[in-house]
């Protein structure tokens, strides 16, 4: 089973006073992992996105947090060190940051729809996607290209190579509301869904099994500061 935990920041957590406030949250190779980040959205995105991945395994194994031994791979993927067959992927943009868990692998990403130089296509899309990208209504190019992109992203999440694989070894072909990726035996064996979060952000989930909006879950902060213990 997959389940997506789903966080929206408020804007008064990007103030460093209230990131002082999620420290104790931590125990302390997750302190060490933000004591040098300066810029204030980086460093809530960091503190956030663990503390979202500690409370997600916890609700999905009902495990306390003390049982969970978070580890950052080379590539800074992180997994869980002492229990076997759990996996999880974060991701975080702007006012969003999402966590995904499986009993397989699984990637999540979530990006925000912004104006973007459609030219990067040529560099990172197969040209099958880029046809599809310039078919699309003008007015509707930019959601599709995010779309695609957060599609790619977690893929290549999923299957831990991060950017160290191209993004145009494989294609992503959309059929009606849904999306599959082909060009690779590999890549042909995920599934993919996306789900809009309001009108500014797109998210992706991909792993070998599927799942539905109905997996989603949508918390707070606070939700999260209430479940987890403070690290003396």
């Amino acid at each position: 089973m997959i389940q997506v935990f789903v966080l929206q920041l408020e804007e008064a957590q990007f103030a460093p006073e209230f990131q002082e406030t999620l420290l104790p949250y931590l125990p302390e190779a997750g302190k060490l992992r933000v004591q040098d980040r300066q810029n204030p959205t980086s460093k809530l995105h960091t503190v956030a996105g663990e503390l979202l991945a500690r409370y997600s395994v916890g609700q999905y194994l009902s495990k306390p947090d003390q049982e969970i031994k978070l580890v950052f791979g080379e590539k800074g993927k992180p997994h869980i060190e002492n229990l076997k067959n759990v996996h999880f992927n974060i991701s975080h943009s702007g006012n969003y940051v999402v966590c995904a868990i499986a009993s397989e692998e699984i990637g999540i990403d979530v990006e925000r729809i912004r104006k973007v130089n459609l030219r990067i296509a040529e560099r990172f899309f197969s040209p099958s996607e880029i046809h599809d990208l310039m078919a699309c209504e003008e007015e509707k190019r930019i959601q599709y290209f995010i779309t695609l992109w957060t599609i790619k992203e977690s893929y290549l999440k999923a299957i831990g190579r991060g950017l160290t694989q191209h993004l145009n070894s494989f294609t992503i072909v959309k059929s009606g509301d849904s999306y599959h990726l082909t060009g690779n035996e590999e890549a042909e064996g995920y599934c993919i869904e996306t789900q809009q979060l309001n009108h500014e952000y797109m998210m992706a989930v991909c792993s070998p099994l599927p799942y539905s909006a109905s997996n989603i879950r949508n918390i707070t902060m606070k939700d999260i500061t209430k479940s987890l213990p403070k690290y003396i």
